[in-house]
């Protein structure tokens, strides 16, 4: 009896939570070391803060690089990301492409990010996990 209290109680206070508690990342949440596959290309995507003291938008004092499986390291440049949190859009400076991704880190596991990338006028899935 007790344990379908604890289930009861524990539905119960999961439903009532707003729909966005779990939806809202923060930019901590995106810093790390990642290990990407943008459309078969497998490398580390690494999302640093830094010690900028900037009054500029929220990922002003952000980072991003890759680094291809072959250990060449590529600089890109934050964008934006979106008033939730959620939704980055970086890009990554390959050899004559600068090339767009959009990311959305998941929800219930801030562990995971899944996207699209442009190349070449096409349109290509990737996906990320820490």
């Amino acid at each position: 009896m007790k344990r379908i209290t604890v289930i009861t109680l524990t539905l119960a206070f999961l439903l009532f939570l707003p729909a966005n508690t779990f939806a809202d990342a923060n930019k901590e949440d995106w810093f790390g070391t990642w290990a990407m596959n943008h459309d078969g290309f497998a490398g580390t995507l690494n999302i640093v803060g830094t010690k900028v003291d900037c009054a500029g938008p929220l990922w002003c004092d952000m980072a991003i690089n890759y680094v291809d499986n072959k250990g060449v390291r590529h600089s890109g440049r934050i964008d934006r990301i979106d008033s939730k949190g959620q939704h980055m859009i970086f890009y990554l400076n390959f050899p004559g492409n600068s090339q767009k991704f959009d990311a959305y880190i998941f929800s219930w596991d801030k562990r995971k990010l899944a996207g699209t990338t442009y190349w070449g006028g096409s349109t290509f899935g990737f996906y990320a996990t820490k």
